[in-house]
């Protein structure tokens, strides 16, 4: 099991409470990469920045390319908090700036880390939607169990509606391929439109050396433009659903 801690760079306290754990599990998250770094990391027998770090592994012609993801990676093995961790490094461009990803596994791969670490961005529009519209976090009891029991009801609302959701907004291919196809279902037009965003975000970044993450907090938190074109999509969404 891999723990994901969204916007919590990583540090000695974390993987060590990661490590304490009796449930076996895995820590992976960004960790601040900077020209003027001062973490150290130990790498045979030595301990180096993350930018002379990069430096070193670039010299010795470990960076790589992946088309797929059309970015450049390093992968490397080195040692924290008394832990062995290994760590990502990933740009988009040659002259882009380099961004870091730590997990105690030593054993994951770039695609995989990379895949994971992606999901974030859902995590963040699950969190978005579960405050905006079911009350998440708005629970006023002083008990413990009463807020576990407010946020439990909140996700469970929001499968509720994810399920429906799945059944009553995706396409089918039609009558002529009913047999064929009767158990599949085709991506909906927001997930349509989610695969353009990121593939916009991606083109962006690479356009003006950014980070991914600044674009998509931008959009997902301090848009008002955006908040209110969701929020009319979402009224558009409940009316035609009172209509049928």
């Amino acid at each position: 099991m891999v723990v994901q801690l969204v916007g919590i760079p990583a540090c000695k306290d974390i993987i060590r409470f990661i490590r304490s754990r009796h449930i076996k599990c895995d820590y992976l998250g960004m960790i601040k990469v900077g020209e003027n770094g001062k973490t150290k990391y130990g790498f045979e027998w030595k301990n180096f920045t993350a930018p002379a770090l990069i430096k070193l592994l670039t010299q010795r012609k470990q960076k790589k390319y992946s088309r797929k993801l059309r970015c450049y990676y390093i992968t490397v093995d080195v040692v924290f908090a008394d832990t062995s961790v290994r760590l990502f490094f990933v740009r988009r461009s040659k002259n882009g700036a380099w961004n870091g990803l730590m997990t105690t596994n030593t054993k994951l791969e770039f695609f995989e880390a990379y895949k994971i670490y992606s999901q974030r961005w859902s995590l963040e529009v699950v969190f978005k939607e579960a405050k905006g519209m079911l009350g998440l976090g708005k629970c006023q009891a002083n008990n413990f169990a009463s807020q576990i029991a407010a946020t439990s009801l909140v996700a469970l609302q929001y499968n509720i509606l994810s399920v429906v959701k799945r059944f009553t907004a995706y396409e089918t291919m039609g009558k002529l391929f009913e047999d064929m196809t009767k158990d599949s279902l085709e991506l909906s037009v927001n997930d349509r439109i989610g695969g353009a965003l990121q593939e916009i975000v991606i083109a962006i970044a690479n356009l003006f050396g950014l980070v991914d993450e600044e674009i998509y907090d931008a959009i997902i938190n301090r848009s008002e433009e955006l908040n209110h074109i969701c929020d009319i999509y979402n009224f558009k969404l409940a009316s035609s659903t009172c209509e049928t």
